[in-house]
């Protein structure tokens, strides 16, 4: 009896091995995965929720590592294919140190900067992006970061339409934690800036964010410095940017619509560094410079 009983085991293991394979997630889970990482002087570089934007012409991948450090890495093609960075094609990579030891970029764009990379997918159904890369980025007093074994997998894409009027009428951020949806969101351009402001709804939190840029204003990164601004308004505080960047990934003077992201530190009422971090906005701004 033990003898066919101990046969009766063997079989229903064999038999359920297949259910096991078959339900395993991690093939699957690796196939899915959303990745971007490689090395910065040799460290380890991990990118958390890496982004992308895509449009008619251009593509724009980048990701920012836990402790701050993002890697940008833009074509000038939506076309797969391999790519090297120079300061002629449009091509070009950036790493942007750490924002508590400032926000001054490396870029293939200054002095020797040079580079590769291969866009291997853009998938059209799921909106994702993938390719390899490796640069070497400088700054102006002749430092640099290279960037190796880089890679991009399954990262979510949002598509842009440049000649569209359309706008969502948007301005997100995530501060403590939470995603904040403005309820009053504003654009304004005078002859010398563009601000951006979204005010939170009052019932909910008395806080908003107001960003400043000049008035000519183009399409790629700007960092906040003397031209540059923004302030997070918190109940009686009005906390200034102290470190940080605007990507504006469209401009149109014509429709009078802007779109972009950002983020930034800040020091609260007590003197500690926080952050602003995922900000966007997407509106259509008042141009106050039109002469009726």
């Amino acid at each position: 009896m033990n003898r066919y009983l101990s046969m009766f085991l063997v079989l229903l293991l064999l038999a359920s091995l297949p259910m096991l394979y078959s339900c395993g997630g991690t093939s699957s889970g690796k196939a899915n995965l959303v990745a971007m990482y490689g090395l910065v002087n040799g460290s380890n570089w991990r990118g958390a929720d890496p982004t992308a934007i895509v449009s008619e012409h251009k593509i724009k991948v980048n990701g920012t590592s836990a402790n701050g450090q993002t890697i940008i890495i833009t074509l000038n093609t939506k076309e797969l294919g391999e790519y090297t960075f120079s300061h002629t094609n449009g091509h070009y990579a950036e790493f942007i140190p750490n924002m508590a030891s400032g926000t001054e970029r490396y870029s293939t764009q200054t002095g020797e900067g040079s580079g590769f990379v291969r866009l291997s997918s853009l998938n059209e159904e799921t909106h994702t992006v993938g390719g390899e890369f490796y640069f070497k980025a400088y700054r102006e007093d002749g430092s640099y970061k290279s960037v190796s074994e880089g890679k991009f997998t399954n990262v979510p894409y949002t598509y842009y339409n440049f000649d569209d009027d359309t706008y969502n009428n948007t301005f997100i951020f995530t501060q403590g934690g939470r995603v904040w949806n403005a309820k009053e969101i504003s654009g304004i351009k005078s002859d010398t800036a563009i601000v951006v402001t979204g005010v939170c709804d009052r019932s909910e939190a008395w806080q908003s964010i107001t960003l400043q840029m000049p008035n000519n204003v183009s399409e790629g990164v700007h960092y906040f410095g003397a031209d540059v601004s923004g302030i997070f308004q918190s109940g009686f505080y009005d906390l200034p940017a102290t470190a940080g960047a605007i990507t504006i990934t469209e401009i149109n003077s014509q429709n009078k619509v802007i779109k972009g992201t950002f983020f930034f530190n800040y020091r609260d009422n007590n003197g500690e560094v926080q952050s602003i971090t995922d900000g966007s906005f997407d509106l259509k701004y008042n141009d106050l410079t039109v002469v009726e």
